[in-house]
């Protein structure tokens, strides 16, 4: 009797936490999650480091520069102004090697994503807050030159 009665009672808890729960906690996940679009009022950097693609901010996001360096991939510095970040994405036609990069406005703290070289490879770095004016840039060994070489559009 006992054993039952304290099953009966886990249960009654457990039921009573499920009908305490509101019902915004349980509701999908918005299209901008509110951990990375400006924290609720937290400040720009909630954006920084993460993945634009994993935190829905990709999609309405603008091209605001873009260009090919001279090993041939396209670099291009992306905006969303509904998490209010920016980031770099490339298209690395040619399977070259190296980095994409997006640098705060000092030029003193970047994200990098390291090209997997293979022909016709696409990726982007994490996020930089909007409110440091950040660069894309490239950063790759031109064989030609041979020197390593960056390029911002």
């Amino acid at each position: 009797m006992t054993r039952t009665r304290n099953v009966l009672v886990v249960l009654a808890l457990a039921l009573g936490a499920l009908v305490g729960v509101p019902a915004s906690a349980m509701a999908g996940p918005a299209a901008v999650p509110e951990g990375c679009r400006n924290a609720g009022g937290g400040g720009y950097a909630s954006c920084n480091g993460k993945d634009p693609q994993a935190m829905g901010c990709s999609s309405g996001a603008t091209t605001t520069a873009s260009g090919r360096a001279k090993n041939g991939v396209w670099v291009e510095l992306r905006y969303s102004s509904g998490c209010q970040a920016y980031w770099t994405r490339y298209t690395n036609t040619p399977g070259s090697t190296g980095d994409a990069r997006i640098w705060n406005g000092a030029g003193t703290v970047f994200y990098k994503k390291t090209l997997a070289a293979y022909a016709g490879e696409t990726g982007w770095t994490p996020m930089m807050a909007a409110n440091v004016n950040p660069d894309a840039c490239l950063y790759f060994y031109y064989a030609d030159l041979r020197e390593w070489m960056e390029y911002c559009p």
